[in-house]
């Protein structure tokens, strides 16, 4: 061993556990079989496909001062995708035209950032460390259906109005009119299938700047920063569906005749 040679001790390095390497099993192809139409099927139907613009600035604060930011990995999560099926334009016919769809969520951002631990006259060393943060956005958009969804209104309530020559207070006979004491009453309900959403892509466009600088304790020339303003565009593109009804007609063939 050279002289001043550090060795550092290997108390663990790994080890593996187990290994192997799997052959191809073999298998049989099945081709599907469907029921033969005619038939009514219940099944997703896009009512609209849109991409909304979402601006963000945010200011964040990170757990120490950093000498850099590293890297920022990112994600976008929705915890709320509501369409007011009702809510925009319907046409002279009453054809539903479009709708207003509120979305909420947040993106969440894992930021790797150098601090400076030990700082020399031309020499800043320090660790990689990284912090977690959720910054959240809410917006509102419309929809233009390509396919209208299927929504069903409550019907006015009925009442009929009983005959009686007898009241719940007088029961003479001599008076005749409505029941008192007895109501008919008819409501007419249908359920509408609630549209849901699925997300399908996101863009996101973004420039950190540091801010609030100071400087290192034993090093002026060595600036350290505290914030971070974030500008930020997500592109957010969903899409909307309805569980609806849907007639499948029979589809004939014409196979053509042999020359």
């Amino acid at each position: 061993m050279e002289k001043n040679q550090v060795v550092y001790p290997c108390d663990n390095c790994g080890k593996i556990i187990t290994s192997q390497t799997l052959p191809l099993s073999s298998g049989t192809t099945i081709t599907p079989v469907g029921i033969r139409g005619p038939l009514v099927a219940k099944i997703p139907v896009v009512l609209g496909e849109r991409e909304i613009q979402i601006d963000v600035e945010a200011v964040f604060k990170l757990n120490e001062p950093f000498f850099e930011i590293k890297r920022i990995k990112k994600n976008v999560y929705l915890t709320q995708c509501k369409l007011l099926p009702r809510s925009g334009v319907i046409a002279a016919d009453g054809t539903l035209v479009s709708g207003k769809l509120f979305i909420g969520g947040f993106v969440r951002k894992n930021i790797e950032y150098a601090t400076a631990d030990c700082v020399e006259k031309e020499i800043v060393s320090g660790r990689i460390a990284h912090t977690t943060i959720d910054v959240p956005f809410t917006a509102v958009t419309e929809v233009v259906y390509t396919v209208p969804p299927v929504v069903k209104v409550r019907g006015v309530q009925k009442e009929i109005d009983l005959l009686s020559s007898c009241g719940c207070n007088d029961c003479t006979g001599t008076i005749m009119g409505k029941s008192g004491c007895e109501q008919y009453l008819e409501d007419n309900i249908t359920f509408t299938e609630s549209p849901y959403c699925e997300l399908e892509g996101i863009r996101i466009f973004e420039d950190d700047i540091n801010t609030d600088p100071l400087y290192h304790k034993t090093n002026s020339k060595v600036q350290l920063y505290n914030k971070v303003v974030e500008k930020m565009v997500v592109y957010i593109r969903v899409k909307v569906l309805q569980l609806q009804q849907v007639n499948i007609p029979v589809v004939h063939r014409c196979d053509d005749d042999d020359e």
